[in-house]
């Protein structure tokens, strides 16, 4: 309140007349208080807090501390005393000892203790806004109390408490229940090294089988593998059959595989059939030719080309489809119909003719042909 009868008696005396002097402290800057007492509460650490901040300006301290030709540029500078309030938000603890994760501790202080921290405030005004100083002038009454149980590691227990005694009673029991039971573990240890002996005859009972499952299957897989690439094109397709008509899924694969790589045109359709009787959607590599420069570009512009599989006829290779790519309106996506003819899949949408042939390396390899487009390589990975 002090600041603001000093501007009073400023405002006062301008009335009066030009030539009535004002008192030196007349013209300090404004104490903001609600800043300063923001400041002053940040430089309180916990678990102290801030009842109440009282700011008495020091006039005479103040004034203009630079000048130039404009008023704007003018620096001020003010003063205050600051007494703050303290009070204890919570008990204080010291540590008197550890025992495994409890933490024994002493009381120090409890609320409703209070402290007074004195301080000066310095409020600096100039172009660049308003800077704030606090100057602590005995920070140590925060000091020396110890710190809040929640501050401390472990759990916290009073020392000398009936829950202290209740821990370490329970500590002790709990050791004694440990050494009972590394007694008895020593005590029946025949028998325990009778029962890892017979696990370990189990065990090795067990690995044994599973070699013997291992071979068995190992010669499966070679045999497939020696009918399916076989001199008797009979056998091959009988046990391409049996393998596919099976639930194991590796030897499916495995003649799956042999059955494209092979050089047999009608194991090599049968497997095809099966791979297009599982797709609902093909996706389409497709590349530049040397022979047309501008087809590298139509390939970037083009983007990913699919074929959409809507049905598929395994006894005459009939297929069903929609086939198109986001680059060119000629390529959207729009119906295609075409047929599987031993190795051989060729698909034509409008304006657009895909044709493909199995290859030794396990792909489908061809050329994509429109009518506004330049000719490109495709191929379509099996898998």
């Amino acid at each position: 309140m002090g600041w603001k009868v000093v501007m009073l008696l400023a405002a006062a005396l301008g009335a009066a007349g030009p030539g009535v002097a004002l008192p030196a402290h007349a013209a300090d800057p404004a104490l903001p208080e609600a800043r300063i007492r923001t400041e002053v509460t940040r430089l309180v650490p916990p678990p102290w807090r801030v009842e109440e901040v009282t700011v008495t300006p020091q006039p005479g301290r103040g004034g203009p501390a630079a000048s130039s030709s404009s008023s704007s540029s003018a620096t001020s500078t003010a003063t205050a005393r600051v007494v703050v309030r303290l009070s204890l938000g919570e008990p204080t603890f010291t540590v008197e000892g550890r025992d495994g994760p409890l933490t024994f501790i002493r009381p120090v202080a409890a609320p409703p203790l209070e402290k007074t921290l004195n301080a000066v405030a310095t409020v600096t005004r100039g172009k660049t806004g308003v800077e704030t100083r606090i100057d602590l002038k005995n920070p140590e009454v925060m000091q020396g109390l110890g710190q809040p149980a929640s501050a401390l590691p472990g759990l916290t227990v009073i020392a000398g408490s009936d829950e202290a005694r209740r821990l370490q009673d329970e500590r002790e029991e709990t050791a004694r229940r440990r050494m009972a039971e590394e007694q008895e573990r020593q005590t029946h240890e025949g028998a325990l090294l009778s029962q890892v002996a017979a696990a370990a005859r189990a065990e090795a009972e067990r690995m044994e089988a599973e070699r013997r499952a291992v071979e068995a299957r190992t010669a499966r897989i070679t045999d497939l593998r020696a009918k399916l690439t076989g001199a008797d094109r009979p056998a091959r397709i009988a046990a391409y059959e049996a393998a596919m008509g099976g639930n194991d899924a590796t030897l499916r694969q495995i003649a799956f595989e042999a059955a494209v790589r092979s050089r047999d045109p009608v194991l090599a359709n049968l497997a095809l059939k099966d791979w297009l009787a599982r797709r609902r959607s093909i996706p389409i590599q497709l590349f530049a030719t040397k022979e047309d420069p501008s087809s590298d570009q139509v390939v970037q512009n083009l983007g990913p080309l699919t074929v959409e599989i809507e049905s598929f006829t395994p006894i005459t290779g009939a297929v069903a489809a929609r086939m198109g790519a986001p680059g060119y309106s000629i390529a959207r996506p729009s119906g295609a119909i075409g047929s599987l003819a031993q190795t051989e899949l060729i698909l034509n949408s409008y304006g657009c003719t895909l044709a493909l042939r199995l290859t030794e390396h396990a792909t489908l390899d061809g050329l994509l042909r429109c009518q506004t487009l330049p000719t490109l390589i495709a191929r379509v990975t099996l898998d």
